[in-house]
């Protein structure tokens, strides 16, 4: 574990601009993942499956244009934004509400096999000295250090009460690029991102490409079945629609629009049993 204080020369600039900048920062993995380009995406951890989708596809944006994603590593959209990131082929900074042995002795469920990904293709940080564990505080604090890693931030889905909101005011009142992922009308996940657009806090994000061109970045176009969840899951062989929307985690209606393109350009196949498969 490397140990950043503030007079170190790789302790991330970005952090300074908080009124209250943390003395130390404790990091596994790259520090230079701090620098660079970067694009925050949060949200609950009780997202749905239009938020995952959304997520991920921000997050591989990101990856496909050299854009580090920055999340918090809780359970729900942020552990999306991750995954997305790190499948497709990009770079990922986890900021932590808790120190990292705490964090890394008590991780479970699909956060888990994340772990090393994390560390090989960018960072755990945390401002928090071991043993120091979660608590709401500790969570309020490491949201403006998310906000302000970021040049721009994505709230994905958030309702109510949730803490992806605080990270939406730190990023305001830091000055970074905020924008809001609208959701369906009556969706509890989409209540609160849908208010910070109509009051006019954030903009609506309509494509990955807002957000990039927010931090200067160009989109790519994803080719291959590392840039493509749907092609990725048919990697190893034609699957029926109803197995690859499970797979994909996409809903039926979005992803028959989605497969259309697909199949008319010559990158998918409609197979006699009604399967879709790659063209060789």
């Amino acid at each position: 574990m490397i140990v950043l204080r503030r007079d170190d020369g790789r302790y991330p600039a970005r952090l300074r601009v908080l009124s209250r900048p943390p003395e130390t920062i404790w990091v596994e993995g790259d520090p230079g993942a701090c620098a660079g380009p970067a694009v925050a995406v949060v949200g609950t951890r009780r997202m749905t499956g239009y938020g995952e989708r959304v997520a991920r596809e921000i997050a591989m944006a990101c990856a496909a244009a050299g854009v580090v994603v920055v999340s918090g590593f809780a359970q729900g959209i942020d552990t999306a934004a991750h995954r997305g990131a790190l499948d497709g082929g990009g770079r990922t900074v986890a900021v932590l509400g808790e120190s990292i042995p705490v964090f890394l002795a008590t991780v479970r469920g699909r956060r888990r096999p994340l772990v090393p990904r994390v560390r090989g293709s960018g960072a755990l940080v945390s401002q928090f000295a071991p043993p120091v564990g979660p608590r709401a505080w500790t969570f309020v604090e490491r949201n403006a250090t998310i906000a302000a890693l970021a040049d721009a931030a994505v709230i994905v889905e958030a309702g109510v009460w949730s803490g992806a909101l605080i990270t939406a005011a730190d990023a305001r009142r830091l000055r970074r690029a905020l924008f809001a992922v609208p959701g369906p009308l009556g969706s509890a996940a989409s209540v609160g991102t849908n208010a910070l657009i109509a009051t006019g806090v954030a903009r609506a994000l309509t494509s990955p490409s807002d957000v990039l061109d927010a931090v200067g970045a160009r989109a790519v176009t994803p080719a291959g079945p590392e840039r493509d969840p749907i092609l990725a899951a048919l990697r190893d062989g034609p699957l029926g629609v109803d197995e690859l929307a499970a797979r994909t985690r996409i809903p039926l209606p979005g992803l028959s629009a989605r497969l259309a393109p697909l199949l008319v350009r010559g990158t998918l196949r409609l197979l006699g049993d009604g399967r879709v498969g790659l063209v060789s």
